[in-house]
């Protein structure tokens, strides 16, 4: 008995984080600096993420440990550079209740939902074999990216901590990028649409409305082997409903962060971000955290 009122506590408190149900998938993957800057065409790129993160919204709290694998393979499409990626998470999660700690922690360790996505350069970006991008000289570009959500990863509707969403997700993007000397002037933006979860804490009904976002990564060259990045992201609208009623839990954030990247040698490399909330509405969640990451390119 006591297990089954603490999950209908804590499937309460959960209602304040319905606007970001998807975070822990991977759904809410934001872009790195330098990630649409132009590659190689018909090579493969392997990435590790390990995200650790702390989400904090009206009456409940959630640490994270996300890991992710993602898969990028590029090819030509009209002469322009393009590629198709998977993203992989699995994640750990622990929640507690702030005004009743005595209850302790809920606890969820899964996979999440897995994402596809098709990239293409529209503009720059010319799609160059190796030896003949190590002769390019970089230019501005414009990427179109569509990414999908695919609702396979865990979830248990009488559970109220999952790591899936229960629903599909699609979200357009356009990537921009400007070479300045050493410095890289870049700006992304996009809109996550997603479908109704009716599954959602029993058997009740949870849409969303489109979220958008822009960010933008002001990064400089440090040394052929390194660079330094600082990063912003603005989020808005999202807001829920649970059975046709309004959360009142809409967007608008503003995110903080500076990123760190590195080659080890010329196939392998990573980075390691930090980011942190500067401007919420109150019944919207607080996150911060980092991001550390290794990819290896053959």
């Amino acid at each position: 008995m006591r297990g089954r009122i603490k999950s209908f506590i804590l499937s309460v408190a959960m209602t304040g984080l319905a606007g970001v149900v998807g975070l822990f998938s991977g759904a809410a993957l934001a872009d790195n600096a330098r990630d649409w800057q132009n590659l190689p065409k018909d090579i493969n790129l392997a990435f590790g993420y390990y995200d650790t993160m702390n989400v904090d919204a009206p009456g409940v709290n959630v640490d994270a440990d996300v890991f992710l694998f993602r898969y990028a393979r590029s090819f030509d499409i009209d002469g322009r550079i393009s590629a198709v990626q998977i993203i992989q998470p699995y994640t750990r999660l622990s929640a507690s209740l702030e005004d009743l700690p005595h209850l302790g922690n809920f606890e969820n360790e899964s996979l999440g939902d897995t994402q596809i996505i098709f990239a293409h350069g529209l503009l720059g970006n010319p799609a160059l074999s190796v030896s003949e991008f190590q002769r390019w000289k970089p230019e501005p570009f414009l990427t179109a990216a569509m990414w999908l959500t695919v609702p396979d990863g865990q979830y248990d509707k009488h559970q109220a901590l999952n790591s899936g969403a229960n629903r599909w997700a699609f979200k357009p993007e356009l990537a921009s990028g400007y070479p300045v000397g050493p410095v890289w002037l870049e700006l992304n933006s996009w809109v996550s649409f997603y479908t109704d979860n009716d599954e959602y804490l029993g058997d009740n009904t949870l849409s969303q409305r489109p979220q958008y976002a822009a960010e933008g990564h002001i990064s400089y060259t440090l040394s052929p082997a390194a660079w330094f990045s600082l990063d912003g992201t603005w989020s808005g609208g999202g807001e829920t409903k649970v059975n046709g009623d309004l959360e009142d839990n809409e967007q608008n954030n503003v995110i903080v962060g500076t990123t760190l990247g590195f080659q080890l040698t010329p196939q392998f490399g990573g980075l390691i971000a930090w980011s942190d909330t500067v401007q919420h509405n109150p019944d919207s969640p607080d996150v911060d955290g980092w991001t550390f990451r290794l990819q290896y390119v053959w």
